[in-house]
């Protein structure tokens, strides 16, 4: 890509920067500016090499020298990725990136918002309230009533002066009057910067997998993603930023699509007071409570006709609340802000019926527990609810090393507890927003709490929505627990089932092996995914995606359920047999073609599991399409059992996920593969003895373990497929 030199100091980023040193930190600040610089240099590149130099840059001129007219209706290339963490301050980032765009003569700005109203006018507010000595800033409520009148005189006096920001809800009906205001105000003659956030959300055509059955001429593409590209045909000099956490059903675009982003403008690192995802799907994470699953179920049967209002509150739910008013009143005692507001989210399920019941539970638990402590009910209650505060305390003390004296605590809680009142946040309350109260804060919620939404003080979650498809990207951004809360983090607490746990943590995993892949070459994204059924399947809608999993690049994986009845594997375990019989060194690791990899594996055999990473047709295809590109060899390993004379090894059967994360055999096996051949595939295969003992079926039986080439590819898949 050719280097062209931009400004990277002028009045507007300057005093933008400034503002932020004193909001997040000079450190943190100047971090900020660092990849702002990194994508407008991206942005200036690939606009210079699709349209010409000068237009924008250093000594540009910020008017458009030769106007687009290829043949493409949207310029092909112009698609750019800042692929942000969950709740990391994409939006700051955008708000540098455009400040700096200024100073280099990008003079027209399109940021496109959720389609969720609240979200669109917080990050109008933000715009309009951070940039300074710029562009003039405007959203939809301005050109809603006469969007011709508005762009002769307000965006004709501006937009070749100091430019101008059009923020906009994607709406199909503000997206429509948009386009008449750049139309009239001839917005094409000007370098335009389009930042589309949340990219992957409703700007996707929606309808692509129903027009692969019945044809385009039958379904016609989403009205949201043609009214987006009418836009981008309208100012065609631009550059189109998607700003998101979950690139996942972007990427899997065809790479000639307008929605596959061409180059990856920033990966931006959050600061170091980030909590993500490492903080709470580590194996050995402190900060994650697991709850019954069952009790979710408990909680959603709780609906209808309940004489005597006596709602049941079960064990987890009441764990996290008590945890959730010991640490809030532990913070109240520390904090120097007596307004400061801490949350609590219970977020286990979309239905509104659901959210009434959370609600009467949760104040009937919070009436008792308040009436309880101040020895307003019986000894027998007090005794129960005091039993329950020690619980949380001793949970609390896991990662808090300086908690008050528990009778300390307890006292505060005396005046505090009663203010706790639950809140529903949904389409049915008339708040488009949470409305805190200084203390505590308990916010009951489904959709209205997802995507995009920042939880101010949030500590403690309760979680417990479980889809039948976990949807990659649509969990991801249910993480609300993630994003800028240092002083918070030794009471933060995620309570959620353990299957739901299992998701997010290998949803976690994917998202880093993603961006380590994207990493080593953000200039080119074109990264080839491995599907199992046939080519790429694009979305029914944004929601649908089915599971989208991710192998990481040198990573091990295994089957968790290994085939082990001697019915099932004893034809199978021959053909191993005759193909393994000269490799007879436990060391040796020996150089093989791909061919007999995927020959060796074809004949072992596991039953899939909803989540694992491991199926053979999977694992197969991905083998087949690295030798497509050009991997033609890969190494393997036969575990006999050197201590054994080779006799086998001795491992023990196990349940699925318990195997540890060394698969069937010795953790230095795979370790020797990833640091002597780290740029191909290595089949470990280990030979057990299979007896009955150790829960087997006394045959013995071979069992793979795959360590993945460390290099630039990625593999996707689609459990759906696998199902």
């Amino acid at each position: 890509m050719t280097h062209n030199p931009i400004e990277i100091n002028g009045d507007c980023i300057d005093r933008l920067i400034k503002k932020l040193e004193k909001k997040i930190g000079t450190k943190e600040a100047n971090k900020l500016k660092e990849t702002a610089i990194e994508v407008v240099q991206n942005c200036v590149n690939v606009y210079s090499e699709n349209f010409g130099i000068g237009d924008v840059g250093k000594n540009s001129k910020g008017i458009v020298g030769q106007l687009y007219k290829g043949q493409d209706p949207i310029p092909n290339g112009t698609t750019g990725l800042i692929y942000g963490r969950v709740q990391s301050g994409k939006t700051n980032t955008t708000i540098a990136t455009l400040a700096l765009a200024h100073e280099n003569n990008f003079r027209c700005f399109i940021v496109l918002t959720s389609n969720n109203t609240w979200l669109g006018e917080q990050t109008a507010n933000r715009f309009n309230n951070q940039i300074e000595g710029g562009p003039v800033i405007f959203d939809w409520e301005a050109w809603k009533e006469d969007p011709v009148n508005f762009a002769k005189t307000k965006i004709t006096p501006y937009i070749r002066d100091t430019g101008v920001v059009l923020v906009t809800t994607k709406n199909i009906s503000h997206l429509k009057r948009l386009l008449i205001v750049l139309k009239t105000a001839k917005v094409k003659n000007f370098p335009t910067l389009i930042f589309d956030d949340e990219a992957d959300n409703a700007s996707l055509n929606t309808n692509e997998s129903k027009q692969a059955k019945h044809g385009k001429d039958v379904v016609p593409d989403s009205s949201t993603f043609v009214h987006i590209g009418e836009i981008r045909q309208e100012v065609a000099n631009h550059i189109y930023i998607q700003v998101t956490a979950t690139p996942q059903s972007l990427l899997l675009q065809k790479l000639s699509h307008p929605c596959s982003p061409q180059f990856c403008a920033a990966l931006p690192e959050p600061g170091e007071s980030y909590m993500g995802g490492e903080l709470f799907f580590t194996e050995e994470s402190k900060y994650c409570c697991i709850v019954d699953a069952e009790e979710i179920n408990e909680l959603k049967k709780q609906k209808g006709e309940n004489p005597g209002n006596q709602w049941i509150i079960p064990d987890g739910l009441r764990f996290a609340l008590c945890c959730f008013f010991l640490g809030s009143t532990y913070k109240m005692l520390s904090s120097d802000k007596e307004d400061a507001t801490y949350s609590f989210l219970a977020h286990i399920c979309y239905k509104q019926d659901i959210h009434n019941v959370l609600e009467k539970v949760i104040s009937q638990f919070v009436i008792n527990l308040d009436q309880a402590i101040r020895d307003k009910s019986s000894a027998t209650k007090n005794k129960q609810a005091i039993k329950w505060l020690e619980q949380a305390y001793n949970e609390l003390n896991k990662t808090a090393d300086n908690l008050p004296p528990f009778n300390e605590l307890i006292d505060e809680l005396k005046i505090q507890l009663r203010r706790a009142i639950p809140k529903i946040i949904n389409a049915n309350n008339p708040d488009k927003e949470p409305n805190y109260n200084p203390g505590m804060n308990i916010l009951i919620g489904g959709n209205r709490l997802g995507r995009g939404v920042t939880i101010e003080g949030l500590m403690v979650t309760y979680y417990g929505r479980d889809a039948k498809q976990k949807v990659m990207d649509t969990v991801h951004q249910h993480a609300r627990m993630y994003g800028y809360r240092s002083q918070l983090k030794y009471v933060t607490r995620l309570f959620l089932p353990e299957h739901i746990l299992d998701a997010f943590r290998s949803i976690h995993e994917a998202d880093e092996a993603m961006r380590q892949a994207i990493g080593d070459d953000i200039d080119n994204i074109q990264i080839q995914p491995v599907w199992v059924g046939g080519d790429i399947p694009t979305r029914a809608n944004v929601l649908d995606p089915s599971l989208i999993g991710v192998l990481a690049p040198g990573k091990m994986i295994f089957p968790q359920i290994p085939e082990y009845k001697k019915e099932e594997i004893e034809e199978s375990f021959q053909q191993i047999e005759l193909l393994l019989i000269d490799y007879d060194k436990d060391d040796q690791y020996y150089e093989v073609d791909i061919d007999f990899i995927i020959k060796i594996i074809s004949y072992t055999k596991s039953h899939y599991i909803t989540t694992e990473e491991w199926e053979n047709k999977r694992i197969i295809k991905g083998l087949t399409d690295m030798k497509s590109n050009g991997m033609t060899k890969g190494r393997l390993n036969v575990r006999r059992g050197k201590r054994n004379n080779k006799e086998g090894l001795d491992m023990p059967r196990k349940e699925p996920f318990k195997w540890g994360g060394f698969g069937f055999g010795s953790g230095n096996w795979s370790i020797y593969a990833k640091k002597h051949y780290p740029d191909v595939p290595t089949l470990i295969i280990c030979y057990q003895k299979g007896e009955k003992i150790k829960g087997w079926d006394d045959h013995p039986i071979y069992l793979p373990m795959l360590v993945l080439p460390k290099q630039k590819f990625v593999l996707m898949f689609n459990y759906a497929e696998d199902e």
